[in-house]
């Protein structure tokens, strides 16, 4: 099912950049972004004490506004 969404999400995604997160201490979470292809590319300390946010990046090739197949590109 969460492979599902993460794919449902990139289908809908308009940007050409985008990112997951989780905290470190959820660990079936943690694996499920790496199953489906993406890249661990961060570390947030501080939103929960002793419990860091991972972040993943979803590879570009996988969205449509990055593919050039349409989709717009907001300004962050």
């Amino acid at each position: 099912m969460g492979t599902c969404l993460l794919t449902a999400v990139e289908t809908a995604c308009t940007t050409t950049e985008l990112f997951t997160s989780t905290n470190v201490s959820h660990h079936p979470v943690q694996h499920l972004p790496r199953r489906a292809g993406r890249c661990p590319v961060g570390l947030l300390h501080g939103p929960r004490e002793k419990d860091p946010e991972l972040f993943h990046r979803c590879p570009g090739t996988r969205l449509p506004a990055a593919a050039g197949t349409g989709g717009r590109r907001t300004t962050r």
